[in-house]
């Protein structure tokens, strides 16, 4: 029972301290190509809810962006938005934005695959509505371009006005988080891309089931089967409107955790043709961290079923540690790495676990509920 203990422990922590430790140990290595000047035509398309408060910020900074004349087309589609969006959008007409007004709300999934397949240029970008790029951000997106290999880029957005609750913790998860896409990128690619701001070639897109959850997983993924990389370049800055609440935080994750179940259980989320060392990324980065939950749950498990070893003791103690000091983090409102850093992690864990339950069941719907801001 020790032995089994010891390794469900190793399971556990192996894509939280493991991988990181052996990635962050890895040499990063300078990309060939990264500073030559790539700049082909590009199709921007934003797909956009409920968004007339941002939505000319939005516009506005895109119109704005240094690329060079004639070759970004901006495409705007309206997904049924019951507000001002569509009207504020329209003025931006005469600047060169094609609107594509969807009455009826589609869902993202659904709109793209109606619209990518009718672009003519090579290359596309996508955003969304809420995100403003750093003015230099799609010079820097589609450099890595230039390479043939590369099918995919990903961007590094920031969140911004997180709440106070999260803010400390999310810091520490995304500097991690861009740590491990970088060195991924440099090993072969990473895993998937950031939905706020990525670029792909358009020849590699493939429609996906229009209730896909997580398109920024799977069209990467999809892309990755094509032969290509996708790429992490931290270049392309843009910055966007943390999570307000705990409650909104909580939905993002059970979404994206049950996306991940939903791409694993129609396999459009799993490595195909790719090379071994990129089947190690997606197991240690992907895989691994999707199913700590019902590792942790084995790991006291096992514990109990060990007692009264000492190996076992301490797994419960460590476990009773976490949920004290989130406890104390969640009735206090004290901010500290002490506590905070147990509080966002065993509250992520209770958000996965609800995620791969919904996405189990089926029961997580694709169209999302907009943060109301």
């Amino acid at each position: 029972m020790t032995l089994a203990l010891a390794l469900v422990v190793f399971l556990f922590a192996y894509p939280f301290l493991v991988y990181p430790l052996i990635m962050r140990l890895a040499p990063l290595r300078r990309r060939a190509g990264a500073d030559i000047p790539h700049t082909p035509e590009l199709a921007m398309v934003i797909c956009a809810l409920n968004e007339e408060r941002i939505i000319r910020d939005k516009l506005t900074n895109t119109f704005d962006l240094d690329y060079p004349a004639g070759r970004l087309t901006v495409y705007f589609v309206n997904d049924g938005s019951t507000d001002r969006t569509l009207e504020i959008a329209r003025e931006f007409v005469p600047r060169g934005l094609v609107v594509i007004d969807r009455p009826r709300r589609m869902g993202k999934v659904a709109n793209l695959n109606a619209v990518i397949p009718t672009l003519r240029q090579e290359f596309v970008v996508l955003s969304d509505a809420n995100v403003i790029y750093d003015r230099q951000a799609l010079r820097h997106l589609t450099a890595p371009l230039a390479d043939p290999s590369i099918g995919c880029v990903s961007g590094k957005v920031v969140l911004v006005d997180t709440t106070a609750s999260l803010r400390q913790s999310e810091g520490i998860y995304y500097s991690i988080e861009w740590l491990l896409q970088q060195k991924a990128s440099d090993l072969y690619s990473m895993c998937g891309a950031d939905g706020a701001m990525y670029a792909f070639r358009r020849t590699l897109f493939r429609p996906c089931p229009p209730d896909t959850l997580i398109e920024d997983f799977v069209l990467p993924m999809q892309i990755v089967g094509q032969g290509y990389r996708a790429l992490f370049e931290p270049g392309a800055t843009a910055w966007e409107h943390g999570p307000s609440s705990l409650a909104e935080e909580y939905k993002r994750k059970v979404r994206i955790a049950a996306g991940s179940t939903q791409a694993l259980l129609r396999a459009n989320g799993v490595p195909r043709n790719a090379p071994l060392r990129f089947w190690f990324i997606w197991i240690s980065h992907k895989l691994m961290r999707w199913l700590s939950p019902l590792f942790g749950l084995l790991m006291i498990a096992v514990a109990i079923a060990a007692l009264p070893a000492m190996a076992s003791k301490a797994v419960l103690a460590f476990w009773a540690a976490v949920a004290l000091l989130a406890l104390v983090r969640w009735l206090t409102g004290l901010s500290s790495p002490v506590l905070n850093v147990p509080f966002y992690f065993l509250f992520s864990q209770i958000a996965m676990a609800i995620g791969l339950w919904r996405g189990l069941a089926g029961r997580q719907s694709v169209l999302w509920e907009k943060a109301n801001r």
